[in-house]
């Protein structure tokens, strides 16, 4: 028997990613919040999936006995692009909502897979006739020009992928919440893997080009088509930890708190007496326990100190306070930040120090909810404190 070999192994891994990949799919599909987004997203997963399984029938000796799907997938790559750039889109604008003039993003796929249908109508047995001898047809010699097509138009969405996002980046900036700011660093951590995948397709696409002739799908005999499934394997495993590390992201809220939480509360329960207590007790416990400093805290967290549930705490910050769970916490951390920035005790620590001690995570999050509160930077600030002593 032959021993394992490398694509043997990469096979495994791919099927598993393949797996994975409609997994997550179906979880994002299902989740009702930032629907059109998340769905989008799900679109994306999928293909990776359908890829990934494709890739793995051509490279295995599944393609000789059934060789009726042989090419399939060779329109697919030209969904990445779209995908990705409408999920930004939509995740990034006011009114994440599709658009009629958005189906003019699928004419590159339409197209392709128009000009492959006489290859997919061709018997098993001629399709792997051709896989040995591409120079029988018009479409697998055209696979010369569709390969750089494809890698060509993959570059063209990241680039207005990465323009959508310094847009975004400058609008965050200039006064974007926090949770704003998590979703931007979402966005750009996905996109910079994306490119990642990208640039070692072309990479490996032109050195694997030199000295062998196209193939049909997955050239068996290949590593560069081995390490270049490694890579998109590696990315929907990263997409799944992250998925379950940080599910919020998938699921985000707004500073005004989850849009259930935008309607009157009277079938809540809570009598107003019982939510002013809980409003003094929450106001007594963020002043001496300081609960604000924790960068991690999360709503559910400050709920449980409180012995409520999340849904109750949202009301009485509405209700009571007038805030959403971010606004607090900011209000919290803003003015602390200003206290210490005139404590002569603190005058040795930077303005970031200060601001990451309590409890912002970002030097962007922390400039912008400042600025929002006080009209300036913390920087400004403190110079402004020191000339008017």
């Amino acid at each position: 028997m032959d021993s394992p070999t490398f694509s043997d192994g990469i096979a495994v891994l791919c099927l598993l990613g393949a797996v994975q990949g409609v997994f997550l799919a179906a979880v994002l599909a299902s989740r009702h919040r930032n629907a059109v987004p998340n769905r989008l997203l799900a679109g994306l997963m999928l293909v990776f999936s359908l890829d990934l399984a494709m890739a793995v029938y051509h490279a295995s000796a599944v393609s000789v006995r059934v060789p009726a799907l042989i090419g399939l997938d060779l329109p697919i790559a030209l969904l990445y692009g779209p995908l990705l750039y409408l999920y930004v889109r939509t995740l990034t604008s006011e009114r994440p909502a599709l658009r009629r003039a958005d189906l003019w993003h699928l004419v590159p796929f339409a197209l392709v897979t128009l000009f492959l249908v006489p290859f997919f109508l061709r018997s098993g047995a001629e399709k792997l006739v051709l896989m040995q001898d591409p120079s029988g047809s018009l479409q697998t010699r055209a696979l010369a020009v569709l390969s750089p097509f494809k890698l060509t138009h993959g570059c063209v969405y990241l680039a207005l992928v990465v323009r959508r996002l310094q847009r975004h980046r400058r609008r965050v900036l200039d006064g974007g919440s926090e949770a704003e700011q998590v979703m931007l660093g979402w966005l750009r951590t996905l996109t910079a893997g994306v490119v990642g995948l990208l640039a070692i397709s072309v990479v490996l696409y032109v050195v694997g080009a030199r000295g062998r002739a196209a193939v049909v799908g997955m050239d068996p005999t290949g590593i560069y088509d081995d390490l270049t499934l490694l890579g998109v394997t590696v990315f929907v495993y990263a997409f799944g930890y992250v998925g379950l590390r940080h599910p919020s992201l998938f699921a985000p809220t707004t500073d005004e708190g989850p849009a259930s939480d935008a309607v009157p509360y009277a079938r809540s329960g809570m009598r107003p007496e019982e939510a002013a207590q809980h409003r003094d007790r929450l106001v007594a416990l963020m002043e001496t326990e300081h609960l604000y400093r924790r960068g991690d805290l999360t709503l559910q967290d400050l709920a449980d100190a409180l012995g409520i549930s999340g849904h109750n705490l949202t009301e009485v910050l509405s209700t009571q306070l007038g805030q959403s769970f971010y606004e607090l916490l900011n209000g919290y951390r803003v003015r602390e930040v200003q206290a210490r920035l005139l404590d002569p005790a603190d005058a040795h620590l930077t303005v970031l120090a200060i601001g990451m001690e309590a409890g912002f995570n970002a030097k962007s999050s922390f400039n912008a909810a400042f600025k929002r509160h006080t009209g300036m930077t913390p920087s400004q600030y403190r110079q402004r404190q020191r000339e008017a002593v």
